[in-house]
């Protein structure tokens, strides 16, 4: 009786346990659970269409940073957690701060991608990182960079 329930109805667990206590008031979830392994249909098979259909995660840039924030109550009142993953090299740096204002907050974040922006490593700078790069064009080709700051205000140059 219980399996042809169950293979009639395909019910989940204990939907079929409360289905069936009215008829069988012994039953337990887990006598039920044991008598629909021994026969082979304890899971319930799965159904076309029942899920999603999953997606490749679009491809980004190196260095594209997607930023999520969450709403964390505490003691101390409403905080925000901000989190930023480079998406293509799937790196998260962490570290915990606090901000008295959005302004501190926005300067940080500029900081930030300024920082990691200067830092990375770049395919077409042959694996160089810019400061690198620029250092060593410094020295090979030191006539493509002008010494004076002058050479751009308008005006006779002395």
């Amino acid at each position: 009786m219980i399996v042809a329930f169950r293979r009639h109805t395909l019910l989940p667990l204990d939907d079929c346990l409360y289905a069936l206590q009215a008829t069988i008031p012994h039953l337990t979830r887990s006598a039920l659970h044991r008598c629909l392994q021994r026969h082979g249909i304890s899971r319930l098979p799965d159904i076309a269409g029942d899920k999603p259909k999953r997606q490749p995660f679009k491809r980004y840039p190196t260095g594209f940073f997607h930023i999520d924030i969450a709403e964390v109550q505490t003691a101390e009142g409403k905080l925000y957690l901000f989190v930023a993953i480079d998406r293509t090299i799937k790196e998260a740096p962490v570290k915990r701060f606090h901000y008295d204002s959005h302004e501190k907050l926005r300067t940080h974040l500029n900081d930030f991608m300024a920082a990691y922006n200067f830092g990375r490593r770049l395919k077409t700078l042959k694996g160089l990182t810019p400061y690198e790069y620029i250092c060593r064009i410094w020295t090979s080709e030191p006539e493509r960079f002008i010494v004076n700051p002058t050479h751009q205000i308008p005006g006779p140059n002395i």
